[in-house]
């Protein structure tokens, strides 16, 4: 990999990147998010002049509309350890994202807290709610990751990734009424949007139709 400076990225360059990633969109558009607060700071520090992310435009993404109805869910669950099953319950349960779950520390949960969770197997040296059954080390997303997709294989549920299990949680949580941007700690209901599967459609009830009056015949026949 070749040595350049900050200031030698061009906004060519970093259009270059964009097209690079055009069959990964959603993955361009963090990198180009990136890149663009970089060099924002890099500008505010003065080591460039300008910012060579201004101008480029986003991939288009497609919102992915896939739901994990509670059968799929529930059988995913009972396919994988129980270790992995608490973690995708937590995650249903908190609709934090899957590493925001795995940095939970035991001594964030409290004596009323989630007892399964702190029944768990572990060793007094691991800090972290969701250690390793042989090692005690925290549980990594990679490993998260290979285990849900061997639980949906065993359970036969296809197009299932982790990140619908957040989605599903915020979509039931608005279906009961509840306050999903509140849960999802967004700043933005749109946030929040992004997430939510099965729309309900709003119907308007139109105007009802007047009814003839009946003429004095049919007032006599009736």
């Amino acid at each position: 990999m070749a040595e350049f400076n900050p200031d030698q990225v061009l906004p060519r360059h970093v259009a270059a990147i964009k097209n690079s990633m055009a069959a990964t969109p959603n993955m361009g558009n963090r990198v180009l998010s990136f890149l663009r607060a970089v060099f924002t700071y890099a500008v505010e520090w003065q080591i460039v002049d300008s910012n060579p992310c201004i101008g480029i435009r986003r991939h288009a993404e497609k919102k992915r509309d896939r739901y994990l109805t509670d059968e799929e869910f529930q059988a995913i669950c009972a396919q994988a350890t129980e270790n992995m099953r608490v973690i995708y319950q937590m995650a249903y349960l908190t609709a934090q994202r899957i590493n925001d779950v795995l940095s939970i520390r035991l001594a964030d949960i409290t004596e009323d807290g989630i007892a399964r969770a702190k029944a768990l197997p572990r060793s007094a040296r691991g800090l972290t709610l969701f250690t390793t059954k042989r090692t005690c080390k925290p549980v990594i997303y990679e490993t998260v990751k290979q285990q849900w997709r061997k639980a949906c294989e065993r359970a036969g549920v296809e197009n299932a990734t982790l990140h619908d299990i957040r989605a599903k949680s915020l979509t039931d949580a608005k279906r009961e009424g509840k306050d999903a941007t509140k849960l999802a700690s967004h700043a933005d209901p749109r946030m929040t949007d992004h997430y939510i599967r099965l729309r309900e459609i709003d119907v308007a009830d139109g105007p009802t139709l007047p009814r003839k009056k009946p003429s004095k015949t049919e007032q006599q026949a009736g």
